[in-house]
């Protein structure tokens, strides 16, 4: 995956639902825009309004669907219709299922003590994301993910950490894993899909300065 910023580590905002927002938090150096496209989560916005976030933002900034458990039809129409970048798959995707996406696409994978990482490697893909177990939810829960089990992930690529990240954890969190970019959702929120923009801005100041 390439960003348009040249930083040490990525910074992944998730969950937007408002173009003015996204917009914002591309200004305070986000490189990462993430957008909901699976109608189970609260974060959840319709293509059109996506198509609107896409055309607010710089052609600096990725932009990244967000699909769990949807058809490679499904995602494809979806990614055309937006505009948007990147797929990440947060579901129970099979290989074969993420091969047959037209688009840059990147795994998640939730990691409970059971996990192997060997998982990650299966599915040959240089970008992937690491995020907390859940029995309840598939991403955007607030968990926090087990640093230590992320940490034996950390040199397989470029690894996206995510998991209950928040401005108090962030710092710590990239210092001992160093992953290639940090995501956040629900730790820099007012509500589900509404961003604090002071979070944010702190969120992010902890990783630039």
């Amino acid at each position: 995956m390439k960003t348009g910023s040249t930083r040490q580590t990525q910074i992944k905002i998730c969950g937007l639902t408002k173009p003015e927002q996204a917009l914002s938090c591309v200004k305070m150096g986000a490189d990462l825009i993430g957008l909901n496209c699976w109608n189970g989560s609260s974060r959840y916005i319709i293509p059109e309004i996506i198509s609107e976030i896409v055309a607010e933002l710089p052609e600096s900034a990725k932009t990244v669907g967000v699909f769990v458990n949807e058809s490679p039809d499904s995602i494809n129409n979806v990614m055309k219709q937006t505009g948007m970048d990147w797929v990440q798959l947060h579901g129970d995707e099979a290989v074969e299922t993420c091969e047959k996406l037209e688009f840059p696409w990147f795994k998640a994978f939730r990691v409970s003590p059971k996990f192997k990482v060997s998982l990650i490697k299966h599915y040959k893909q240089e970008t992937f994301l690491v995020d907390a177990y859940s029995k309840h939810h598939f991403g955007g829960s607030g968990q926090m993910i087990d640093i230590d089990l992320a940490s034996k992930a950390s040199g397989l690529g470029k690894m996206i950490l995510a998991g209950g990240l928040t401005p108090e954890n962030v710092a710590e969190a990239v210092e001992k894993v160093k992953p290639w970019g940090v995501d956040v959702c629900s730790g820099v929120e007012s509500r589900p899909g509404i961003k604090d923009m002071r979070l944010v801005e702190k969120f992010i100041n902890k990783i630039i300065k």
